[in-house]
């Protein structure tokens, strides 16, 4: 499967980020081309693996700018969430 792109809802933004699939039902995050983590579908539902379990690759590991106006991009519950039924959506 290729690269695609979604959109999710951040603290009332809208934030465009790139899943790129690895193994089996493991996506990276990638936003701007920086990697945020990888997301997982596990026995309960989607979660974001451990930074201990992620290879950056190609991509540099994100850092939000503090003079962003762009919300701190951060796999926590909700947001994870809302990109494992954006992947859902789009299979």
């Amino acid at each position: 499967m290729d690269s695609f792109n979604i959109i999710i809802s951040v603290s009332g933004q809208e934030l465009a980020l790139t899943l790129q699939p690895e193994e089996a039902g493991t996506y990276k995050v990638i936003y701007h081309g920086m990697l945020v983590g990888e997301i997982t579908m596990a026995e309960n539902g989607w979660e974001a693996l451990s930074m201990d379990e992620v290879s950056p690759g190609i991509f540099p590991m994100y850092e939000h700018k503090a003079d962003s106006d762009a919300p701190r991009l951060v796999l926590e519950k909700k947001i994870v969430a809302q990109i494992g039924e954006a992947i859902e959506t789009s299979e």
